[in-house]
């Protein structure tokens, strides 16, 4: 079986297309239900995000199962054939489990270290677990030492910590106060209107967002696809910067837009972020007011970022470490089913050497468990250290050979390995937490 990941991101397809790729539950059931038949796409995942829309396989034939997903993928997105090709990234093999391993860990997502993408992943797997469109032996494994991985990056370098971005660090630092009421006004949609708006969302704060061009703010809101995004009147400004304690604000105007005139009385302190230059805000006298400009967050930015340009190759190097871990770990599954009928072949000799022992009078039939038990620890002490050796073995390039020559020393078939193989169970729910 091969891993097979057929992917459209915001690194290689435009807003326009992945927005035709965002399938509702109905049709993301229709189109698992037609790519997983059991012959030549045994497993899949379907990840859907704003930014994303990924399909992860295990396949009998990749070229085949990729030709599978172009058939049917126009017809339910509407998108022509050529242009999904055009647009599409494939990742095979080892490509593939990198892949998945970044995607878990945040180190391919828009913003670099945010834990959105990891929640998604969690519940896309879950779906598709519990609708037996993967098993938890099959792509549940790769899922598993996904998040394996992810917590390793995430505790190792603490890459999700250090914003490196005003906008960000200005979030992160709003998070720390202490608020009444979650909410935050965004006044403005440049590019640092629009990552403090996503950051907020991935903090759990509802924004109500305010664009002078509201068609703009609307078009950002359908992109987002968030319950907890709004968009305001722009005219209706001066009620809302007294409505609510937390204010962000990053327009390009050229003299301040928010007042002291349009500053009225409030029972609550307020806390102004003014990540614009020019400023926004104009120079307030006001103790019930907190104002935080672009300067005093700079600081913070250098010194984040030279801590996440550090730990983004740690965290590489982690990724790197764990996807090696992972094909060992298949290498040793592979090994398992010698082992197992290596084990089978001593208890089956043993056996029926007991039994012949006991129809010639040679051993009482009383005797017969105790000396099962006995035999038993025998073949397991004897067979500790081979075993072991074979587990050592499993990621080294010599293993084909050495899994023929035991075949051939104990005369161990095709058939003896095939029966002893793990099976696949479909029905298996394994949560991951």
């Amino acid at each position: 079986m091969k891993y097979l990941i057929l992917s459209f991101s915001h690194k290689n397809a435009p807003l326009e297309l992945r927005e035709k790729l965002s399938f509702s539950k109905d049709v993301s059931k229709v189109f698992l239900d037609y790519l997983v038949d059991f012959t030549l796409i045994y497993e899949a995942i379907l990840l859907s995000t704003c930014n994303r829309m990924e399909i992860i396989m295990l396949c009998e034939d990749n070229y085949n199962a990729l030709q599978k997903c172009f058939l049917k993928l126009p017809e339910i997105s509407g998108i022509k054939k050529e242009v999904l090709e055009g647009y599409a990234n494939t990742f095979e093999g080892y490509s593939a489990i990198h892949h998945v391993f970044l995607v878990a860990s945040s180190l391919d997502s828009l913003v670099v270290g945010e834990t959105q993408i990891s929640g998604q992943l969690k519940k896309d797997y879950r779906y598709a677990l519990h609708n037996n469109y993967c098993t938890n032996k099959g792509l549940g494994n790769v899922i598993d030492f996904a998040f394996k991985c992810a917590a390793s990056v995430r505790n190792k370098t603490g890459i999700s910590k250090k914003q490196i971005s005003i906008a960000s660090v200005a979030v992160a630092k709003a998070s720390k106060i202490e608020l009444k009421n979650k909410t935050a006004l965004v006044v403005g949609l440049g590019e640092m209107g629009q990552i403090a708006t996503k950051h907020l969302l991935n903090a759990n704060y509802k924004v109500i967002l305010i664009n002078r061009n509201k068609q703009k703010a609307l078009e950002f809101r359908a992109e987002i696809c968030s319950k907890n995004l709004e968009v305001g009147e722009f005219e209706q400004l001066e009620h809302f910067i007294n409505s609510y304690e937390l204010l962000f604000s990053a327009t390009a105007s050229e003299n301040p837009i928010i007042l002291k005139s349009m500053i009225k009385p409030t029972s609550f302190k307020r806390h102004f972020f003014d990540l614009a230059i020019p400023r926004d805000i104009e120079n307030l006298q006001n103790n019930d007011i907190n104002i935080i400009t672009i300067d005093d967050l700079k600081g913070i930015v250098e010194e984040n970022k030279e801590f996440r340009k550090e730990n983004i190759d740690i965290a590489y190097e982690i990724v790197g470490n764990e996807v090696n871990e992972f094909f060992k770990y298949l290498n040793i599954l592979s090994v398992e089913p010698i082992i197992k009928t290596l084990r089978q072949l001593a208890k089956d000799a043993s056996l029926k050497e007991i039994d012949k022992a006991i129809a010639k009078g040679f051993l009482p039939e009383s005797c017969k468990a105790n000396i099962q038990k006995i035999i038993h620890n025998v073949f397991n002490i004897f067979l500790h250290t081979p075993t072991k050796n074979l587990k050592e073995v499993s990621s080294s390039s010599q293993l084909g050979e050495i899994e023929r020559t035991l075949k051939l020393l104990f005369d161990i078939s095709d058939e003896n390995v095939k029966n002893a193989e793990i099976k696949h169970d479909r029905f298996a729910t394994k949560e991951i937490r």
